[in-house]
Order: C-alpha cells, then structure tokens, then sequence
C-alpha cells in the first residue's frame, strides 16, 4: 500500500505525465487541423485565383477607359483638328508643318504618362498620307510598313480601318517592329479612335508585357491569361497559343470550370470585355502538397523535440528536489548538483533568508527616493557638480524652491582674455553657491549646463527672501556685464523632490520670457508676452525686393523698424531669436538662389555666429547690418554676372508671389514663349517656374502659421492662393502635413 501511494506522488512521473498530457493535446489538435486544412485550402487556392482575376479585369476595365480617354483628348484637341482641316482644304506648300511641333509635344505628354503603359500614339492623317507619333512626323507608308510595322497592321489595314463605322477599336496583340534599325520587336495592344465620315484617327499601342506585369502578376509563371472583346475577339494570349476548343463552357452563374486537368476562371467587365486565366490542376495540388508537407515536417519535429525536453526537464526537476528532502530530513545542508538556481536558494537555510531580507529591506528604504525620481533625473542634460550633493536632495524628500540663472554669453567678450566660457561659469556658481548657502543653509547649487546654473532651496522660503539675495547678486552679475547677461527666474513652492522635473520646466519657460535688457532681469513669474513677430508677406515682398535691388540701406531700415517695434512692444529674446532664424534662412536661400559658391559666402558664416550671439538691441541691429550689407554686395555682383532673363524672373517671384503671379505674365513682360520660358528656367535654374514660385510660397506660409495667429484662409490669400483647397493640398505636398497639424507642431516646439 506504501508503496503504491509512493508511486502515485512521485515528482518525476507526475511531471512527465504532465508533459505527455500537453503534447497528447497539441497531437490531438494538429490532427483535427491538418484534416481541416486539407479540406479547405483547395477551396482557398480556387477563391485565391477567382478573386486574383476579379481584381485584374477591374484593373484592366479601368486602364482602358484611362487610355480611351486620354485618344478622344488626343483627337478632339484645337491642334490635331486644325492641322487636318489644313491638309484637307491647303495644297502641301501652304501647309504649316510646324504646327506638327506643338501635336509632337501632346503625343509625347501622354507617351511617357507612366500610368498609360503607352509605348507610342500615332496620328494618321488619311488625306495627305502623313503620320505623327512621339518621334515626329513620317509618311504613313514609311510609318506603318517600315517605322512601326507589324504583320498584320500593314497600311493598308488602317485605310480599311479608318472607312468603318466604329469609334473606339481594341485590335488584338501583334508583335511590332518599334525601331526601324532594331530587330527586337515588342508586343503591343493596338486601341485606335476616330469619328465616323473621319479623315483621320488615333492610334495608341499599349504595351501589354508592362500593363500584364502591372495588373497581372504572376511570378510563378503558373497561370495562363486571355483577353477577348465582347464579340468574342481574341485580343491577348499569355503563356503560348490557346485551341479555342479547349476552353470549357461555363456553366450559368459559374466562374470557373474544370477540364483536362485545368481550372479555368473567367471573369467579365463593365464594358462586355472577357478574362480568362488557366491554373494547371497539378500545380494547385503541388502547392497543397508542399504545404502539407511542410507541415507535416514541422509537426514531426516539434513532437520529437517535445518529447525529449519533456523528459530531460522531469529528470532535472526530479533530482534536485530528492536531495532537497534528504536534506530536510537529515537536517543538514545538501550539496546540490543541480544547476537550477531556484533550487540553491531553497537550500539556504531560515536564518540566512531572513538575513538576506532585512538587508535587501534596509537597501530598499535608503535608496526609494531616488528610485522615485530616476525617471526625471534621466532627463537632466548635465550635472557639474558634486554627485552626492544631488543625492543629498533626493533623498530628504522635502519640500523646495528652485532659482535658475540663464547666462547669455556676450559676443567676443572672452576673445581678449584668458578667462573661458566655462571657467567663467564655474566663478559664478561658486559665487552663488556661497552666497545662498549663507542666506539658506542646506541649499544646493548645480551647474546644469554651460550657460546654466540652478539653486535648490530646501524648506519653504517666501519670495521676498530670495529676491533679496538675488537683488545682492544682481549688482555683482552687472558689474560683470561685458562678459554676460544674467536672466534669472524663481519657481514656485513645491512639497515634494520628485516634483523637481515639473519645477524645472516651469523655470525654463520664465527664462524663456525674458526682455532683451542689458541688465540683469529677476524674473519671479511669467507674464504674459506679446503677439508672436513676423514679417508680413507686404513686408517680406519689400526686403526681397530691396536685397534683390542691391538698396542694402532699405533692408536695412525695414528690419530696424521691426526690432524697434518688438523692442517697444517687450518682445522676448527667445522671439528675437525666432526672428533671427527666419532672416538668416532667408539669406542663406538668397545664396543659394543665386548660386553664390561657398567661398565667396563664407565671410556671412561669423557673422551669422555674431547675430545668434546677440543680447541686446543694438547689437541686433550691427549684426542685421553687416550681414545685409555683405549679402547685398554679393548678390549685386553675382547678377552682374547672372543671366538677365532669371534675374527678372527671380526678382518678380520673390517682390510679387502674393499677386496672381504666372508663367504667361512673366513670358509676355519678356516678350517670349511661355513654353520657351519655362524650359529656359528650368535649363538655366534646374527648377521649373511652379517649384520655385510655390516654394517662396510655402515658405512664407510657415513663417506666418509658426510666428502669428492668422488664420489659414487669410494666410492663403495673403501668399498668393485664392483658393483654399489648392492651398492646403500644396502645403501637404510640400511638407508632408496640413497647415493645421504644422501649426499645431510649431506650437509644440517652441514651449
């Protein structure tokens, strides 16, 4: 009976039967899923290929309405008719053959429209025997017997075909000589159009390999596919010739037969247009079996693997737990052979566990404050401190107070001497540490980054106190005024040190708000700052007018009205930082614009340096002055060199894009073609007149969404897009979002 009830409770049995209970499952399931499959794949592989001929006849159907479409423009065009009305009512001598030019052009526009598939457009003119197609003009025995000749579309096929009643015409596929000195021919669509009574007509071949690619894809080259018309016309065959006897008759209501071994699926469009594809039986049945025994392969495996891990683990489990108990019994420690830790651990004896824990408890205790605060000290830049200083904070989880001080570094302030930017920081916080530590004993002060430095004040302290410490710091951060300007801000009271991240936002964002003084500036809340500052498009139309102009001074008087106009109305320096930027982009754009090299530009870069530098007005106004007066000087000089014709499209695009500015009004001011026009720009530039004249656009379109609170509408009439649609759609295009969702991500950037 002992041991009967031995073996029942045996650890190593139970674990096994445990096991083999899982995999007898994962067996049974397998089992049931295989006999599943195999019924419903082949049903699977049958929709599979219904639907793969569904979706093609539907791509087909619509291709060809495209390509329709795009023969009745050809053939209804001012151009094409009048040309034939020529050759019908002039001699050949009155006949302007020029005008072909402009036709050549229309053919080529939709030749080589990717989406067409099109390998060329034929324009046969009956009365002269006169062809045109993407190449240019031929006789049309030249044309269709020796140019784009084909067996069974000789010329004298299209002159019966031009006397038939039909409009459109889809012929079936012929291989074509495209070049007369190429031998390699291609296969190609035939789709022609004309009116009745017509003298003329469309031809457009369609490349049939790159549409079936398209629109019918098959890898494998498993299937077979037919194209007939709705009179039952073959037009296309892939995969070699079809005997019409073998194609099965399709029951009523059925899209699919078998016959011979092969499934047939047929499908029919809108227009009456047939598909038809053929799936060897044998290949649907090698795909099935190549599943199943793939299947049946891996399922082999896993059995095998799961049978042996099943009793590897029971053993490894099993042993370990029978020295256990003998240790218990015994009452002494066992050396386990087991390499399961868990195992060790249950081996150590009560007293050590308890040990263990009171020092893991301790351990907890004294590090759970900063275990608290790692996911906002982690975001901290820097600390150049003492870390244990910061440790100290942490760990008293009391309440605080933080002072931060913005340091503004003046520009060549520290070329003259030895002293350094960070060596001069390091004397102001040492200098700020000793002051608050003996107005605020137990305070911390840290150096964040190089032009940063924060002060921790423990405890809760009314504002009047540590204004009065800063009021004694401010005289000392003047008196050092020509090597840096101090912005300082204190944050609220708040109850807890985890709270820190919260209080240093808080901090940053006064800073942020700072007036453009040359003084200290003790900043003790936020205050609310004026509108947001940036040229207007009449404004920005008129310094691009002057750079462009070479009037250096009137550049020059326009911004300095603007910086007095945000310095009268406290505009903070992050927004005459914001401005900065956008003036700088602009110069740099100019550069490019007009091709200035590197070399020649490479005295704006210190001066670009110098204005991100600046800490008051009046430097501003020096820096904006050199760097207009050098950007002018090299402007003037490069459009003394530059072409006059893009000099005046230039000048006109950046002073007038707010007009109803266009391609015609530029070519007729210059007296020439627009068409001309347009292909010099984008000879001589490398950007045709729309990009350069919707970049200017968009650009300005940022500037004003980022930097006012216009709304969208007034700034697309405001650029020069009376129409809102075409303005967001554009925007997208070119930023790849809406001009609300920039807006809105503007607005997150500058926080």
């Amino acid at each position: 009976m002992n041991r009967f009830k031995t073996r029942r409770t045996s650890l190593f049995f139970t674990i096994l039967i445990s096991f083999l209970v899982i995999i007898l499952l994962f067996f049974t399931f397998n089992v049931v899923a295989f006999a599943f499959f195999k019924s419903k794949y082949q049903d699977e592989l049958i929709r599979y290929n219904r639907l793969i001929l569904q979706n093609t006849a539907e791509r087909y159907n619509t291709h060809f309405a495209r390509v329709k479409t795009s023969l009745y423009k050809i053939y209804n065009d001012p151009e094409v008719s009048g040309f034939n009305r020529q050759l019908l009512t002039k001699q050949d001598q009155d006949v302007n053959y020029l005008q072909g030019k402009k036709i050549i052009e229309l053919l080529r526009s939709e030749v080589y429209n990717p989406q067409l598939f099109l390998d060329n457009v034929t324009l046969y003119y009956q009365s002269k025997e006169f062809t045109l197609d993407k190449e240019g003009s031929s006789g049309a025995e030249d044309q269709f017997n020796a140019l784009y000749s084909s067996g069974i579309y000789p010329l004298t096929f299209w002159k019966s075909h031009l006397a038939k009643s039909a409009n459109f015409s889809m012929l079936p596929v012929s291989r074509f000589q495209t070049t007369w000195n190429v031998p390699e021919k291609k296969e190609l669509l035939p789709i022609s159009f004309k009116l009745p009574d017509s003298h003329y007509m469309v031809i457009g071949y369609l490349d049939i390999a790159k549409s079936q690619q398209a629109f019918f894809d098959d890898s494998e080259n498993a299937r077979k596919f037919m194209i007939a018309d709705k009179d039952g016309t073959m037009l296309y065959q892939s995969g070699g010739e079809w005997r019409e006897e073998r194609v099965p008759q399709f029951s009523e209501g059925m899209n699919y037969a078998l016959k011979d071994g092969i499934y047939y699926f047929k499908e029919q469009d809108s227009e009456g247009m047939t598909y038809i594809t053929a799936v060897p039986n044998a290949a649907m049945a090698a795909q099935l079996n190549r599943m199943m025994v793939t299947l049946l392969l891996i399922f082999i495996m896993s059995l095998s693997i799961g049978l042996a891990a099943s009793f590897y683990y029971s053993k490894r489990i099993n042993r370990p737990v029978k020295q256990l108990i003998t240790s218990i019994i015994n009452g002494q420690k066992s050396d386990l052979t087991s390499s399961i830790s868990e195992f060790d651990f249950i081996n150590q004896k009560i007293f050590d566990l308890v040990a263990e824990k009171n020092v893991v408890q301790s351990e907890l205790s004294s590090k759970q404050s900063i275990l608290k605060s790692y996911n906002y000290i982690n975001k901290l830049k820097s600390i150049n401190t003492d870390i244990n200083e910061w440790k100290d904070f942490i760990a008293a989880e009391e309440s605080f107070t933080i002072v931060l001080y913005m340091l503004r570094f003046r520009s060549g302030s520290f070329d003259d001497t030895t002293l350094k930017k960070d060596r001069a920081a390091y004397y102001f916080r040492e200098h700020i540490s000793l002051i608050f530590s003996e107005r605020f004993p137990g305070c911390h002060t840290f150096q964040m980054e190089k032009n940063q430095i924060l002060t921790v004040i423990n405890g809760r302290h009314e504002k009047e106190q540590i204004e009065e410490v800063l009021k004694e710091l401010k005289v000392v951060f003047d008196r050092d005024s020509q090597y840096s300007l101090f912005t300082v801000a204190v944050s609220s009271w708040f109850e807890h040190s985890s709270q820190f991240n919260h209080a240093y936002r808080q901090v940053l964002e006064i800073v942020r708000q700072a007036r453009l003084e040359e003084e200290t500036q003790i900043l003790l809340g936020s205050r609310m700052l004026p509108a947001t500052f940036t040229l207007s498009p009449a404004q920005d139309q008129e310094l691009n007018a002057s750079i462009q102009a070479g009037d250096a001074e009137g550049a020059n008087e326009l911004l300095q009205r603007f910086l007095d106009e945000m310095y009268m109305k406290e505009a903070s320096v992050t927004q005459f930082a914001l401005f900065a930027e956008s003036i700088e982009a602009k110069v740099w754009k100019f550069m490019d614009i007009y091709k200035i090299e590197q070399g020649a530009s490479w005295p704006l870069k210190p001066l670009m340096q110098q204005l991100r530098e600046c800490c008051t007005l009046d430097e501003y106004k020096q820096a904006y002055a050199g760097i207009i007066e050098l950007a002018v000087s090299l402007i003037v000089e490069k459009k003394g060199e530059s072409d006059p014709i893009i000099n005046f499209v230039m000048d006109n695009l950046h002073t007038k894009y707010g007009e109803e500015l266009s391609l015609d009004y530029l070519a007729d001011k210059l007296n020439m073609s627009s068409a001309y026009l347009s292909v010099y720009i984008k000879e001589k530039t490398g950007t045709n007149f729309s990009d350069h004249l919707n970049d200017i656009r968009i650009r300005k379109a940022q500037e004003l969404l980022s930097g006012t609170d216009t709304s969208i509408n007034d700034v697309s009439l405001q650029i020069g897009y009376r129409n809102i649609t075409s303005f967001n759609r554009m925007f997208k295009k070119w930023t790849g979002m809406t001009p609300s969702e920039y807006r809105r991500s503007a607005m997150v950037a500058q926080k």
